[in-house]
């Protein structure tokens, strides 16, 4: 069998790191070495390995020898395990010359890995709609794992928010997850950055590669969009630390990553005609925050005030027109 000299380099990092916490700390396990495993957890995984699940939906991360190592993430794993985030202690240090080279590449490839399982998991869901409840967190657990590889610090900002994009999943309730009492159709959002303009668009009945082609029965939702300024919708400023979600409140610079949108009006159609067009009351406001965007893929989390505990999420893919 061939040695692993970086495994050995590993052990002998971890035994110096715990001798060194454990001449500071009198209860270094109950402690910091908690700490020091889940942030040795999220900077090696995310550039040094490749995500995967197990059958039982517990994280894991595979190296490129393929060999998997349980995530210690306080539910699973052992610290001290060899063939846990032990390993992941060498993130804090470059112990290889090509490191910035194998970033992206790892990264693109734990995307991939990721977008893989997301697609499993919402097959045959009718996009979230016959989902159960009690099976949404699986899924939430894997979009949140796509959140933290995305490479971007403003997406909101990004030119390739522009355009179609079809959602593929959702945990919204009617109409947004594309369903119109009981009838199920596609949702499509698409975004106009020149004009800052966005149109929630649904569709029943439509063929083409997106659905949306020569639909009988369509409702189109006008809205504009601007960068959000950290004033929550319910009153509060997140400068004032208004309380609600940390996150938010925190936030340096909100418009980095999320819109404010303001409806305008819905318009229902059927074949083509317009039947019947509602405007919205002034202020009927959403946010939008962007928490992953690359070429082709999206994560949206909408909330009715900006705090976070009120989100619904979307994953969507890029339309084709």
């Amino acid at each position: 069998m061939m040695s692993n000299p970086p495994l050995a380099r590993h052990h002998i990092l971890l035994s110096l790191a715990a001798a060194i916490i454990a001449s500071t700390s009198p209860s270094p396990s109950a402690d910091l070495l908690p700490k020091v495993a889940a942030f040795a957890n999220a900077r090696y995984d995310r550039h040094h390995h490749r995500v995967t699940r197990t059958d039982d939906d517990a994280v894991a991360v595979t190296t490129r020898s393929r060999s998997p190592l349980p995530l210690a993430t306080g539910r699973r794993g052992n610290f001290f395990s060899p063939s846990s985030s032990v390993v992941r202690l060498n993130a804090w240090w470059n112990w290889n010359a090509n490191d910035d080279d194998d970033d992206a590449t790892t990264t693109k490839a734990a995307v991939a890995d990721v977008k893989l399982l997301i697609e499993e998991k919402i097959a045959n869901t009718d996009r979230g709609r016959s989902m159960r409840d009690s099976d949404r967190p699986a899924i939430h657990s894997l979009l949140s794992d796509l959140e933290s590889l995305c490479a971007l610090s403003a997406p909101a900002r990004d030119a390739r928010m522009e355009g179609p994009w079809i959602v593929l999943y959702t945990d919204a309730p009617p109409p947004s997850n594309g369903q119109l009492g009981f009838l199920k159709g596609i949702a499509k959002q698409v975004i106009d950055l020149n004009e800052g303009t966005y149109r929630n668009e649904l569709y029943v009945g439509g063929d083409g590669a997106d659905e949306d082609e020569n639909a009988w029965l369509s409702a189109i939702l006008d809205a504009t969009w601007c960068e959000w300024d950290g004033v929550y919708l319910d009153g509060d400023s997140a400068e004032d630390g208004g309380g609600g979600n940390d996150a938010v409140a925190e936030e340096k610079d909100p418009g980095a990553t999320t819109w404010k949108v303001d409806f305008e009006s819905i318009t229902l159609s059927v074949f083509g005609v317009s039947i019947f067009t509602q405007r919205f009351e002034a202020g009927t406001s959403r946010t939008w925050r962007m928490s992953y965007l690359d070429d082709d893929t999206r994560i949206v989390r909408a909330g009715k005030t900006g705090r976070g505990e009120d989100d619904w999420i979307f994953y969507m893919r890029r339309g084709v027109g």
